[in-house]
């Protein structure tokens, strides 16, 4: 069984080979690693009686010489779920007939990408249901009692264009990540001036700083590098980060954006552009920072969605940034504001693969 031993030790999923009597004729070190106790050799039948219904499995693949499957959960004892597939391939030179020979298939990155999946179907079509419930319920009152009342006509007429405009928005950060995905292993080519960038997305927020009351402050380094990427992309992680802070900032308050070069201290351990943007406002729960980026999630649901916000905003950036090999930094202190902080490598450092 040498022979044997060495092919399964050469793939890439665990294998376990057993006799007719189910006792193990070979065995990789995926395997042994997976299912084995700590500090602790391989067992397996413990290992069958901690697999419900792959015991009866096995002996039934012996008499009928079919294949076979049965999945294994976490909740068994397991680190990942795992598709087992036994097969009966009769006999081998030195080994009681048949030979049985069990693979298993890691399933729990498939498995938690459908979870995601579903979960992001589900978000989005509560995030639609809400603003058509509410217009459906505009609609029916216009078309009956306030059908000839003017103040109430025009109040309700408002909201139904706040609602369509949430709707829309959430159709345009939808389409933009959905873009941002598909292109995240797409080769960056140009060399981009981050001084445009920033003036490209102050103008941009300019107007809803004005609307909401709120001071922009920039100080730009006199000597900021270009960097490899794509110039809307940047513009907007730019505008997403300075919404965020124009309506998480405090009444009348301030934003704040510094860019500057940093050389090495940084996420990225090299040469790269800094920059962060600044709130004055109340601050970030720290248990609450890492669930940021995450889609939908929102500190604080009602005040996001009244200031018209999707809950993509930060997941948009992350996606842009990892296409820029760039890191998103966020430190809070609550009762004294947010500051989000992106890190994108210089480009005097980056020659592009064109491969």
């Amino acid at each position: 069984m040498r022979l044997a031993e060495s092919i399964i030790e050469g793939l890439a999923v665990p294998v376990i080979s057993v006799d007719v009597n189910l006792r193990i004729l070979a065995i990789n070190s995926l395997a042994i690693n997976a299912f084995s106790e700590a500090d602790e050799a391989f067992d397996f039948d413990l290992f069958l009686d901690r697999v419900s219904g792959l015991r009866p499995l096995l002996e039934n693949t012996i008499e009928t010489a079919e294949p076979a499957k049965l999945k294994i959960k976490p909740k068994a004892g397991f680190r990942s779920d795992y598709s087992i597939t036994v097969k009966n391939i009769g006999a081998l030179e030195g080994a009681a007939s048949p030979v049985l020979v069990l693979t298993f298939e890691d399933r729990s990155l498939f498995n938690d990408l459908k979870a995601m999946r579903i979960g992001f179907v589900a978000n989005v079509s509560h995030e639609i249901r809400s603003p058509l419930t509410a217009i459906s319920g505009f609609v029916e009152t216009l078309q009956g009692p306030a059908i000839e009342d003017v103040a109430v006509r025009e109040r309700f007429l408002g909201m139904m264009a706040k609602e369509v405009t949430r709707m829309t928005n959430l159709v345009s950060d939808l389409l933009s990540l959905s873009q941002v995905e598909a292109k995240e292993r797409y080769i960056l080519k140009n060399r981009i001036d981050l001084r445009s960038v920033i003036d490209q997305a102050v103008q941009s927020v300019g107007p809803v700083a004005q609307k909401w009351g709120k001071t922009l402050e920039m100080e730009i380094g006199a000597d900021l590098p270009s960097v490899m990427g794509r110039q809307d992309d940047l513009v907007r992680v730019l505008i997403n980060l300075l919404e965020n802070a124009i309506h998480y900032s405090a009444p009348n308050g301030k934003v704040r954006l510094v860019a500057r070069a940093n050389c090495g201290v940084n996420p990225l351990d090299r040469d790269a552009i800094e920059i962060s943007v600044t709130d004055d406002g109340e601050g970030i729960a720290p248990d609450e920072i890492p669930r940021l980026t995450q889609r939908f999630y929102r500190v604080d649901k009602s005040r996001s969605r009244n200031m018209g916000g999707t809950g993509l905003g930060l997941a948009i950036v992350k996606h842009i940034l990892v296409r820029h090999r760039g890191e998103l930094s966020i430190e809070s202190v609550v009762g004294q504001g947010a500051t989000c902080t992106i890190y994108l490598p210089s480009a005097a450092q980056e020659t592009p693969d064109l491969s």
